[in-house]
C-alpha cells in the first residue's frame, strides 16, 4: 500500500481485476448475485456426509462489506475469471495483447522461494501458491488450492491451465482432483513418473 499508493483492495481492482477483465471476481456479493452463488456444504470428515450447507458462506454473510482485504483468500470468483489469472502467469504477464505485469514478476510469483531444507507440504511455496519441486511427478507445476476444495494450477513444461471449482468441506473430502488431473493427463497424452 506505501509503494503504490493506493489501498490492498484498490490495487487488485485496478492492476489485476480491471485489466483481465475479471468483473465476476469480488470482495462481497453485490446486489443480485445471491443467485448465482454455489453453496458450499461440509460433508464430514471423511467426506461421507450427512451434507450439511455452511452458514459462514451464505449469500447474506459473503455480502457484508469486506473490512481487512488479505492477500491469500477472501475474494469470490468463478472459474473463468480464475483461468483467466493463472492463463496470464502462465504466459509470463500477459493476457493476449495486455501485459498485466513484467514477465519476472510472473516467473517470481510461480517460483519456489523457500529456503533449503523447508518444504510446504513436502513442497515448495511462491509469492502466489505452491510449487511442484524438482523431483516430484508434476515438477514445475504451480497452483493454488481453495477453501472449498477449489484447485487452480499451471502446467508450465505442457503449457496448459486448469481450474477446478468445487464446493465441497473439509478440503478434498470428495476427490474430484486425482482423477481430474489424470483425466487431464491422458487426453494431453501427457505420461508422468
Amino acid at each position: 500500500e506505501r509503494t503504490s499508493g493506493m489501498s490492498y483492495a484498490d490495487f487488485v481492482q485496478r492492476r489485476i481485476l480491471d485489466p483481465l477483465s475479471m468483473q465476476d471476481t469480488i470482495w462481497s456479493l453485490r446486489d443480485g448475485d445471491a443467485d448465482r452463488l454455489a453453496a458450499i456444504y461440509n460433508y464430514g470428515a471423511n467426506g461421507t456426509g450427512p451434507r450439511r450447507p455452511v452458514a459462514e458462506a451464505s449469500a447474506e454473510v459473503l455480502s457484508r462489506p469486506v473490512t481487512l482485504h488479505l492477500a491469500g483468500s477472501g475474494l469470490l470468483s468463478k472459474a473463468s475469471d480464475y483461468l483467466d489469472f493463472i492463463g496470464m502467469l502462465l504466459n509470463d504477464g500477459s493476457a493476449g495483447r495486455r501485459r498485466i505485469m513484467k514477465p519476472e514478476t510472473a516467473q517470481l510469483m510461480r517460483s519456489d522461494i523457500l529456503p533449503e531444507g523447508v518444504s510446504a507440504l513436502n513442497g515448495g511455496h511462491g509469492f502466489g501458491g505452491w510449487v511442484a519441486r524438482e523431483g516430484h511427478k508434476r515438477a514445475g507445476e504451480f497452483g493454488w488450492s481453495g477453501n472449498a476444495s477449489t484447485q487452480a494450477w499451471i502446467d508450465p513444461a505442457h503449457d496448459f491451465a486448469a481450474v477446478l471449482m468445487m464446493q465441497a468441506l473439509p478440503y478434498r473430502s470428495i476427490d474430484v482432483l486425482s482423477p481430474l488431473r489424470a483425466a487431464i493427463d491422458a487426453d494431453l497424452g501427457i505420461t508422468r513418473d
